[in-house]
């Protein structure tokens, strides 16, 4: 009986977890060149990280928290942009973190 509750409770957690930070996951585009990136981050006002070696990401993050990370080693990451979402607008409320918490600790 204990171990269906805990189970319960651990797939509540994981679902309140993916509803949470669902908006926050990214997608992953075609590569964009690092002077296209930093043009469209300086439009939208955000704070761009150039590329520093052959191996190296390039990307901008943007006021509302949303980005684009592109480049890295493999030949994949060469040829792709990961973008993601703004953070979620609020913080978890004191009982939706306790539930979290009690399904770790259970």
């Amino acid at each position: 009986m204990r171990t269906t509750s805990t189970i319960a409770r651990t797939i509540f957690a994981v679902t309140l977890t993916g509803l949470y930070f669902g908006p926050a996951i990214a997608e992953q585009i075609p590569a964009q060149k690092p002077d296209k990136v930093q043009g469209k981050c300086g439009e939208s006002g955000g704070v761009s990280f150039p590329k520093t070696g052959p191996n190296s990401t390039y990307g901008c993050i943007n006021p509302d928290g949303s980005g684009i990370v592109c480049g890295g080693i493999t030949k994949k990451d060469k040829r792709t942009c990961d973008t993601f979402l703004q953070p979620p607008a609020r913080l978890p409320t004191r009982y939706e973190s306790g539930l979290a918490n009690r399904a770790k600790t259970n």
